[in-house]
């Protein structure tokens, strides 16, 4: 009876043994996925956003991957804002580059349920490897309403981990900053000769000074002119050639008196604005320009920034034959510009 006794004790051991090994061995079979995080795109409360995953493998065959918001502990992703979105896109087309991971294999399809989002469609994972995926969808998850420390669990196959996530309330930085309005206008001299003795038998042009412009004005610039005698004067002879009319175009002919302002040539430069003439003091084709008095006058202006944009400005003067001779003929021309902010 006692031999029997003993026989039926060291049974039950053994069973107790053996029930405690495939215990063992059951729990052995699930493993801790490990080089794990998750990077919520937005962390700002009651904020939705995608999400991206990157994680590395214990086991191998997982066929399947999971998140789920709520963890094992006493956070809790939920109420009025923390959500799940049941209808979910998950890529890893793009993940790769940017983490150094494998890009998770497979034709990818996720749902959402509860505080759980769900990957599908992959191929069978390898043992001890990274690998990546985005839920790409703008409202994958909803952020809760309350700031703090949250616990999802990632999940890939029977291997899993518990990561943290941190929900602020206010995940953005205004940055602020201010363009001073800029203008810049350059003469190049402030003398301004005939390339020769005024003629009867000539239309007689000056070298030119250019005016420079540099502004940032985004509605562009202008420019006027004005002079101090309405003509060239000598005060020797007594005697103004005077100004052709303002207002037009005008051709001065050689032998008969007349004096014109205009602009020879315009060069753009790299700004953003286009620069023109004002049609009277358009100086590039056979006309000369036209008059100036004391009035300032528009004489161009452009639509948008300049960097380096230049004109160049010219008179012009013909006389005739009984114009008083004299070597004290001179005019002042004020040329001044405005940006258009």
């Amino acid at each position: 009876m006692k031999k029997s006794m003993r026989m039926l004790s060291v049974a039950a051991s053994a069973f107790v043994m053996l029930g405690g090994l495939l215990a063992w061995q059951g729990l052995a079979a699930a493993a801790s996925l490990s080089n794990s995080y998750l990077r919520i795109n937005r962390m700002a409360t009651s904020t939705a956003t995608s999400a991206r995953l990157v994680f590395k493998t214990a086991g191998a065959g997982a066929t399947s991957v999971s998140i789920n918001m709520n963890g094992a502990d006493s956070t809790t992703w939920t109420g009025a804002s923390g959500l799940v979105n049941t209808t979910q896109t998950a890529s890893s087309a793009s993940c790769a580059a940017d983490t150094g991971a494998t890009a998770l294999p497979g034709t990818l399809a996720a749902s959402g349920a509860a505080s759980t989002v769900t990957i599908t469609g992959v191929t069978a994972l390898a043992a001890a490897t990274s690998y990546c995926v985005d839920l790409t969808s703008t409202s994958a998850v909803t952020t809760p309403t309350s700031a703090g420390e949250y616990h999802p669990v990632v999940t890939a196959g029977a291997d899993n981990i518990t990561v943290a996530v941190r929900v602020v309330t206010n995940d953005q930085i205004v940055v602020n900053a201010v363009v001073p309005p800029t203008f810049n206008f350059v003469l190049s001299g402030n003398t301004d000769n005939f390339t020769s003795n005024l003629s009867a038998g000539s239309v007689v042009k000056t070298t030119g000074v250019t005016a420079t412009v540099n502004t940032n004005a985004k509605n562009g610039w202008l420019a006027w002119a004005k002079d101090a005698n309405t003509g060239l004067t000598s005060t020797a002879a007594a005697k103004t050639i005077a100004s052709v009319a303002t207002g037009a175009p005008a051709t001065l002919v050689a032998g008969t008196e007349g004096y014109a302002f205009g602009i020879s040539s315009i060069a753009q430069g790299s700004g953003g604005g286009t620069t023109s003439a004002v049609a009277a003091y358009d100086a590039s084709g056979s006309a000369h320009g036209s008059g100036l008095d004391a009035t300032l006058r528009q004489i161009a202006s452009s639509n948008g920034t300049a960097n380096g944009a230049v004109l160049t400005l010219k008179a012009a003067s013909a006389i005739s034959g009984s114009t008083p001779a004299a070597n004290d003929y001179t005019d002042t021309i004020t040329v001044i510009g405005a940006g258009n902010f």
